[in-house]
């Protein structure tokens, strides 16, 4: 996350207590919530399974540039690619998008995070 994310965008937004005295950032994020956000971190999952991206990648949907990946690599755990991305909030899981590759179109898929252990059972044993 950088100044060009608000902490409602990241899906941070329970690490924000706005109840709290001054703090640095309170007037910028007064009025904010995680659901008027108009884009928010997206988890992707590539389709093909070995296609790796980098970052900076544009993300395409609908044939329409809106954004681009933050970050990506492997997952071990869930056998696939992954990447995140900050898209649109009308972007939704489970909607198709397609990652541009040194001009190459990859299929990737919106899904929800976390991908591993969503129910946190094996974390809490």
């Amino acid at each position: 996350m950088t100044t060009e994310h608000d902490p409602y965008e990241a899906g941070l937004g329970f690490a924000v207590k706005m109840a709290k005295d001054n703090f640095v950032g309170k007037a910028a994020l007064e009025g904010r919530t995680e659901e008027n956000s108009a884009r928010r971190l997206r988890c992707l999952t590539i389709n093909d399974g070995r296609s790796i991206v980098l970052g900076k990648e544009p993300v395409f949907y609908k044939n329409q540039p809106l954004g681009y990946i933050t970050s990506a690599a492997y997952g071990y755990t869930i056998q696939k690619p992954i990447a995140y991305a900050y898209l649109p909030s009308t972007v939704n899981i489970g909607d198709a998008v397609e990652i541009e590759y040194f001009g190459r179109r990859i299929p990737a898929t919106i899904t929800q995070d976390p991908l591993y252990d969503p129910t946190m059972t094996r974390l809490r044993g």
